[in-house]
């Protein structure tokens, strides 16, 4: 009979034998399974919490530290001295942080930065940022009252920048509309560089091209102002205003900036610089001067038509003037003095290399008909084909950092482009910037730049704000 008084139950084990539990037993179980959920599980989850919430602010802190440094080190295009850029570098990356980290990211509290604009010697500038936030605890407080400080450091370096601008400013600009939105578009892209530590420079080309303000550490005034007087007029000159970009920087000589040259057309080269051999008076010239069989230095071009015509200056006159197309002075009794259209009637050949050692078909770019030691000159449409080689190995030689004869020295360059308009050879402006859109490039060399195009005036300042910001990017 079950006694219900009694204060354990039983029950049998395999072999029969009971097993007595007493109710006391299981409370103390109870206790003890309670006891180890509160010191162990929960402290364990809200450790896994509260980490969680530092690695998620630690997280988000250090973007915004980043930010901060890579913004601040851009911003050392203002200023006119070395202390304001680093007091606008350093308000600049302030005010970045404060943006990219939100008041009260998860409960944190107490953000602050500390910014730092340096100079790094050999043309480097830096700031280092260093950023901290407190967090509370949610469930370790009872441990620990104190909040968490959690820290981040970023730091972003910008070499100083020498540019040279090498801009055509050929007819057909002034035909399209398209010359003063140009000169716009230029003016606003050298006011993002800094005066006092960039060096920037301007060749304009057409027929012909000059240095029209030589690389300087002040260059805002003369630069706009020469832009301002800008007269859209001639040919298209690519290779030598390629070439007298690079010998610029050459000369200049500073290795350890970036040094860039930014590099506008709208159109076909239609125009090259070279030595040319007259025809003898045994083959029917009729040049007395310089004494046949030449050579006489000038620039081959053609019209609009695809026709050759004339040999002009190859040195452009100071900006800002009427016309760039002026004769050689010296081609005494040729033909094209009198007619300019009759300049094939004179000359043997195009040189297979121009007078800056750019060839006409070394990259085999464009097929090009040869005659005798040169190339074939008496075809519009064969000049346009080796202009255009021309060019591409300018931008070549270039990447590849070749040396200047005069100067014996080098220079790693980077070529950023930009095309206007339906005529322009995207592909050759491509090859010259090595733009890695090209794949394969047959003449891949040197630093990759990029290659942007503007479809209608209006998209020009555009093109030359991403350049701008790509150059400021390479930069870091």
């Amino acid at each position: 009979m079950f006694d219900s008084s009694t204060s354990s139950t039983a029950r049998k084990q395999p072999w029969g034998r009971p097993v007595v539990r007493r109710r006391g037993e299981q409370g103390i179980t109870l206790i003890l399974s309670a006891m180890m959920f509160g010191l162990m599980i929960i402290p364990a989850a809200g450790l896994a919490v509260d980490a969680g919430l530092m690695y998620l602010v630690k997280v988000r802190l250090s973007a915004a530290a980043d930010a901060a440094a890579l913004a601040g080190a851009r911003a050392f295009s203002r200023g006119s001295a070395g202390p304001e850029q680093n007091a606008n570098a350093e308000a600049t990356a302030s005010t970045y942080f404060t943006a990219n980290y939100p008041a009260g990211y998860f409960w944190s509290f107490n953000p602050t930065i500390s910014a730092v604009g340096a100079d790094e010697g050999n043309q480097m500038r830096s700031v280092t940022t260093q950023a901290s936030v407190q967090l509370p605890m949610l469930f370790m407080r009872i441990f620990r009252d104190n909040p968490s400080i959690i820290r981040a450091r970023a730091k972003a370096t910008r070499r100083d920048t020498n540019i040279m601008i090498v801009m055509d400013r050929s007819g057909s600009l002034a035909n399209s509309g398209a010359c003063n939105p140009l000169k716009t578009a230029a003016a606003n892209f050298v006011e993002k560089f800094s005066e006092g530590r960039d060096n920037l420079g301007l060749i304009t080309f057409a027929t012909s091209s000059r240095i029209d303000r030589a690389l300087s550490n002040t260059f805002k005034t003369s630069v706009r102002n020469t832009l301002t007087a800008l007269v859209c007029s001639g040919a298209t000159n690519t290779a030598q205003g390629l070439w007298q970009g690079y010998e610029a920087l050459v000369t200049l000589n500073q290795p350890g900036a970036f040094n860039v040259i930014v590099l506008f057309s709208d159109g076909l080269p239609t125009a090259v610089t070279e030595d040319f051999p007259l025809v003898t008076a045994a083959n029917g010239g009729t040049c007395t001067s310089p004494a046949p069989p030449g050579p006489i230095r000038g620039v081959l071009t053609v019209t609009t038509g695809g026709n050759p015509i004339g040999l002009y200056t190859w040195q452009a006159p100071a900006q800002p003037y009427s016309s760039d197309q002026n004769l050689v002075s010296n081609g005494t009794n040729c033909r094209f003095r009198s007619n300019q259209q009759n300049v094939a009637q004179d000359l043997q050949y195009a040189p297979l290399t121009d007078i800056w050692g750019n060839s006409l078909n070394a990259t085999g770019y464009r097929s090009v008909t040869m005659t005798g030691a040169g190339a074939q000159e008496s075809s519009g449409s064969n000049i346009t084909r080796f202009c255009t080689n021309a060019a591409d190995h300018a931008g070549l030689r270039v990447r590849r950092g070749d040396t200047v004869p005069s100067l014996g020295r080098n220079l790693q360059v980077t070529i950023m482009t930009i095309g206007y308009g339906p005529d322009v050879d995207t592909t050759l402006m491509q090859r010259i910037a090595n733009d890695p859109n090209l794949s394969p490039n047959p003449v891949a060399a040197g630093r990759q730049g990029r290659y942007y195009y503007a479809g209608t005036a209006a998209a020009l300042d555009l093109a030359f704000t991403r350049v701008a910001s790509e150059v400021l990017r390479l930069a870091q």
